[in-house]
């Protein structure tokens, strides 16, 4: 590594409140000139708000309708028939009051978006602030992220610590509320990213096959899966998580799925709790260091993380290749760039697992690496207005 690089590395974390190891980790395969355009598009949450519509319950023209009427600007996505799309809006700027709140990570990125700061979410407050002035909401590197009017005092966020401490009245970008709307309550659509839609189609399951999700909630994939098979055949969705077990429960009762057996358990050992090996395909979407999840204010990955979540993931595909019968297909997903987590994962299950890739027939991204062209896809957010994601679609041998 030569010290221009590692200073250039150094300069760009620094800017954009990443750890170095995770820039060292996207400019080793982009350099740095095109990680600055990554990093610079994480921080933002693209131009696109992508909706999946639950065809179990509704068509596209009919939830398109519904929008439209609503007084939504929205269209449909041409290549997938469940896609369509609402505008984000932003940035706009924001004034910085004198006296300010600051919240949590997590707080701060949906603040960011349009959304109001609750109790909970607040650290810290700037000022001798009473209910009714203006605030400006950062985020714990003091980076603004909206303007708000209090609505509750100081010392009740901290003693009570619930409820809505600070109506949002200007923020950085405008996200639609869609979880507001009565069609997402009736379980008409469910909100996705394009990657995510794209890898399940990929996968490509029909009616009556028999499917296993190793890492299920909140259900996105899950839920897409079972309206592609019409509601036919049996999946088994698994998560190791009660609060997210919960979660994905809620959403599957709402948006009408009933072809799926929900297991609360540790998906690394599935293969002891089920005597199963027949399975058509299985969907392993782990959990990852999100270096492509937008908007990302900041990130504190580490080498260390990285590694340690790459040899996590691999223990989800490995048991992944022992459900499903010959000839089954593994979906491999996730929503960062590293190559640890993505092409040396797959490059690795094909050594040591009996698997190989497929092409994919959904194939919008970039190519990427190690592989041909076409084998396995990347999305990065400043080229496809996207998350960044990796999609791999895996056959057993």
């Amino acid at each position: 590594m030569t010290p221009p690089f590692l200073t250039a590395a150094t300069n760009l974390a620094r800017k954009y409140n990443f750890h170095v190891d995770s820039v060292i980790s996207i400019a080793g395969l982009y350099g740095i000139e095109e990680t600055e355009n990554i990093l610079k598009a994480i921080k933002s949450p693209g131009k696109r708000y992508f909706i999946r519509v639950n065809t179990l319950k509704a068509s596209r023209e009919e939830v398109l309708a519904e929008l439209k009427h609503a007084g939504f600007e929205v269209r449909a996505y041409p290549l997938l028939k469940e896609a369509i799309y609402l505008p984000i809006r932003g940035p706009h700027s924001i004034k910085t009051y004198p006296k300010k709140v600051i919240a949590d990570k997590k707080a701060a990125e949906s603040v960011y978006l349009g959304a109001n700061l609750y109790a909970v979410g607040i650290l810290k407050i700037v000022g001798k602030i009473r209910e009714g002035e203006r605030v400006t909401i950062m985020d714990p590197t003091g980076f603004p992220v909206a303007e708000g009017i209090m609505v509750m005092g100081p010392e009740e966020v901290f003693s009570k610590r619930k409820g809505l401490a600070v109506k949002t009245v200007k923020s950085v970008f405008e996200v639609p509320s869609i979880r507001e709307l009565e069609i997402y309550k009736r379980g008409w659509v469910y909100d996705q990213s394009l990657p995510a839609i794209i890898s399940v189609r990929n996968l490509n399951p029909r009616p009556g096959f028999k499917i296993v999700d190793l890492c299920a909630a909140p259900g996105g994939k899950t839920s897409h899966a079972a309206q592609l098979m019409e509601n036919s055949g049996e999946i088994l969705a698994v998560d190791r998580s009660k609060p997210k077990v919960q979660k994905l429960r809620e959403n599957l009762q709402r948006l009408g799925v009933r072809n799926v057996k929900i297991l609360e358990a540790d998906a690394r050992y599935l293969d002891l709790i089920v005597g199963e090996r027949d399975f058509d395909a299985a969907i392993v979407d782990p959990p990852c260091s999100s270096l492509g999840v937008r908007p990302k204010l900041s990130s504190r990955v580490s080498k260390r993380d990285i590694l340690s979540l790459s040899r996590y993931q691999f223990q989800f595909l490995k048991v992944a290749s022992k459900l499903v019968k010959r000839g089954g297909r593994i979906l491999y997903s996730t929503c960062t760039l590293t190559l640890q987590e993505n092409e040396l994962i797959v490059l690795k299950a094909i050594k040591k697992l009996g698997l190989k890739l497929v092409k994919q027939e959904y194939f919008i991204g970039s190519r990427g690496f190690i592989f041909e062209t076409g084998i396995v896809q990347r999305f990065l957010p400043h080229v496809h207005d996207t998350p960044g994601f990796f999609i791999a679609i895996l056959e057993k041998l």
